[in-house]
């Protein structure tokens, strides 16, 4: 995918970290016949602009105990949306929350360590919460992808 508004030498830098955020400025210079005092500049004007947001880490959550990826649609009375997904953003197990076109409904997304953690998730932080009118449950059984959403 090309980006219209970056020329080829911040694309190259952007499809570059994407591929490995931890990659040195000196090494994506290389790569780009730039100096590394070019690189950082363009990477703080990427960071500047807002292209680039942060630098992050991905961690493999089962290896640290967290093992069922569940995914709830709730659909939520429309006064009470806002304050519900307030509320469910609050919990460490949720890692994302989108509110979704139609009849109020978010879809959350959160990472949790066994069936009694799921169990004990949908009565005492979902279930509970003021608003909700229903909860539908699946787990995930295979990932095929995950990605940043942008292939540069």
């Amino acid at each position: 995918m090309k980006l219209p508004h970056l020329d080829e030498i911040d694309q190259r830098i952007v499809q570059l970290l994407l591929e490995n955020g931890r990659m040195p400025y000196a090494k994506i210079g290389e790569a780009l016949s730039l100096s590394r005092v070019a690189i950082q500049k363009r990477v703080e004007s990427l960071l500047d602009s807002g292209v680039l947001e942060h630098f992050t880490v991905r961690v493999n959550v089962a290896k640290l105990g967290r093992t069922v990826s569940a995914f709830f649609e709730v659909q939520v009375e429309p006064r009470h949306v806002d304050a519900v997904g307030q509320q469910l953003s609050e919990e460490v197990q949720v890692i994302s929350i989108y509110q979704m076109t139609g009849s109020s409904t978010l879809h959350v997304h959160a990472l949790l360590r066994d069936e009694e953690e799921l169990e004990m998730f949908l009565y005492d932080k979902l279930y509970v919460l003021e608003g909700v009118v229903n909860v539908q449950t699946q787990l995930m059984i295979k990932k095929y992808k995950s990605a940043s959403g942008l292939d540069v």
